[in-house]
């Protein structure tokens, strides 16, 4: 994103200034909220502004960075957690610029079909509500086939799909190997094998010292026998347990919907975080801020509870940080509207409390960047007020600005800020009634229409009006101001050369350290004031442009035209082109009617 894209959007370039030195997942949006892309970060500060500074992206890339616009962030514990995480909000919400992660392919997991009278073991990527056990997801995905495989050596459990009557003639070659204990030819009863199954579901439920201490056993045996290629695996199987069944909390293989509400308190407000849980998979987020909560407790819990669900569907499981006030009338209450009671519940240990403090951590985060910025604006205004000598704290700020080009296509912007913010509803643009190259007058102009109109329809004045330009400038906004009997208006301007303030009735401008954030709001304002005219300006100068020349040429319409300008630029560019480009751009019925333009055009000035 250039400069001045960072500039249309003070939002993001606040939260690029305070990014979380942590693993997490982040979501680019455009202007309109649409959600962009998701990535992962293994430290987030460091992989979003390599967005911002990274000169040599590919065209995909610039194409992405081209139009964001806000950007959220959802913290967590490792990166495989991010990954995981990425992968499940991708899946849900296919972002445009994901495209190459929208097939159907998602981690692998371990599927036990517990069900059957004799389970098997193998790897899927569909997760199904059939009674079956899921252990997962596995990443990369080659460690879900390794788990398999344990479970084949150490449980011999079947990967097989016939069906078992105990009357086949001869077992599969897995019987011979010991990887089954042959269920099909009756060599193994079911009781038998449904404890085979319960030491498997065991272990690939992370309870597995027991197997760690029959590894060890192997290890040492294999060794003292000289089996030192036997007791490598056995040790690489050791070293590999942890890694392969580590937990996961981004996905579950829990298929019951659950919401999980985690929240955090600063300054008078909080903020609730809800993680939203659906078949297994952290499908979404939303959070919620509540004003002047010194404290969260269950009173204000069952407050957010029954404000959610009255609007949204109710999950077969709630799972909060503390009992909400009134927990079993709130369950009756859920319960009418889903069919069934939820499960409400406060967890103790295990995945969940993990969960929870995830979104406690999110909550946080999200006051942090909402109102810790709010409460660094509140001190920069008040060294604003200090500086200029002010009455009152200047929470609303109005920047005026004027362009042209030599006197023609004259526009002012006027750019509102609010607590240090830009409030964009507020802008408002003004084309001048005399195209002149007369700063002074077209100040004068715009100040008396902006302020004039402010009176007739009795709205609020700011409380500072910020002049772009020198002490000329000011003067010609204070005579408008005059003439309007509105004297007392606090005013300044800050002027580009040397970056000096003045102010009315002043005898030296006054010269604030460039290191200064009071200074550095000023410049913030000024700047976008400036954007907001020249793009003004330019749009008006390319409608003139195509509307007095190129759109004069006979047959050439609107549309034309502005293929035209895409092609080459200006109108000198399409009079000096060669007619096979032109012809390519706008097509060959339009390129006879420009090239008979063109000849006119030489005919004339030869005459």
């Amino acid at each position: 994103m250039s400069r001045s894209n960072l500039d249309r959007s003070p939002t993001l370039a606040r939260k690029l200034g305070d990014l979380p030195i942590r693993p997490g997942v982040y979501l680019y949006r455009d202007e309109a909220g649409n959600l962009l892309y998701v990535g992962k970060a293994k430290v987030l500060r460091n992989r979003v502004k390599s967005y911002f500074q990274n000169k040599h992206h590919d065209a995909k890339t610039r194409r992405l960075v081209a139009r964001i616009w806000d950007l959220e962030l959802i913290v967590c514990e490792t990166e495989l957690e991010a990954l995981v995480l990425e992968n499940n909000l991708i899946k849900e919400h296919t972002p445009p610029f994901n495209i190459l992660l929208r097939d159907d392919k998602t981690y692998p997991y371990v599927k036990l079909t517990w069900r059957n009278a004799f389970p098997q073991v193998f790897v899927t990527r569909k997760v199904k509500k059939d009674g079956s056990l899921y252990f997962g997801p596995f990443f990369p995905a080659s460690t879900a086939y390794r788990t398999a495989e344990l479970v084949y050596r150490f449980f011999q459990i079947r990967d097989c799909d016939i069906d078992i009557d105990g009357k086949r003639g001869r077992a599969c070659m897995k019987f011979q190997v010991h990887r089954c204990t042959g269920p099909c030819i009756g060599a193994v009863s079911e009781e038998a094998y449904r404890e085979q199954a319960k030491e498997a579901r065991l272990f690939l439920e992370g309870k597995r010292d027991e197997l760690k201490s029959r590894l060890e056993a192997a290890m040492w045996q294999a060794a003292e026998h000289s089996a030192f290629e036997l007791a490598a695996r056995y040790r690489d199987s050791l070293q590999q347990l942890d890694a392969w069944f580590t937990k996961q909390k981004a996905a579950t293989v829990d298929q019951e919907d659950t919401d999980l509400y985690g929240s955090a308190v600063l300054d008078g407000r909080a903020c609730v975080h809800r993680l939203v849980m659906r078949a297994g998979r952290m499908v979404g987020r939303h959070e919620y801020v509540l004003e002047e909560v010194e404290a969260f407790d269950g009173v204000v819990l069952a407050e957010v509870l029954q404000r959610v669900y009255t609007e949204d569907s109710v999950p077969a499981r709630i799972l909060v940080e503390l009992e909400p006030e009134n927990a079993d009338l709130l369950r009756d209450w859920l319960g009418s509207m889903r069919g069934s009671k939820p499960f409400l519940h406060v967890p103790q240990r295990g995945d969940k409390v993990e969960l929870l403090q995830m979104a406690q951590e999110n909550a946080r985060l999200a006051l942090e960047r909402k109102f810790e910025p709010a409460r660094l604006n509140q001190a920069v205004l008040e060294g604003l007020q200090a500086f200029l000598g002010l009455a009152h704290l200047p929470r609303r700020i109005e920047c005026f600005d004027i362009s042209h080009g030599q006197g023609r296509e004259v526009v002012a912007s006027c750019v509102v800020f609010t607590d240090g913010v830009p409030d964009r509803q507020a802008y408002r643009r003004f084309k001048m009634t005399n195209e002149q190259n007369d700063d002074f007058a077209n100040m004068h102009e715009a100040i008396t229409r902006r302020f004039s109109r402010l009176q007739r329809e009795g709205k609020e004045m700011p409380d500072l009006l910020l002049i772009d330009g020198g002490l000329g400038q000011l003067h010609a906004a204070e005579a408008a101001l005059l003439a309007l009997g509105l004297d007392q208006q606090e005013r300044a301007s800050l002027a580009k050369k040397e970056e000096l303030v003045y102010r009315p009735g002043a005898s030296e401008p006054l010269r604030i350290p460039k290191s200064s954030p009071v200074l550095q709001l000023l410049q913030r304002i000024r700047d976008e004031a400036h954007r907001f005219a020249i793009t003004y300006h330019r749009a008006l100068r390319a409608k003139r442009t195509l509307q007095t020349e190129l759109t004069q040429i006979p047959g050439v319409g609107e549309a034309t035209a502005k293929k035209l300008l895409q092609a080459f630029g200006s109108v000198q560019a399409v009079r000096e082109a060669e007619m096979e480009k032109i012809t390519a751009a706008v097509g060959a019925a339009a390129a006879k009617k420009i090239e008979a333009w063109r000849g006119g055009q030489g005919a004339s000035v030869e005459g």
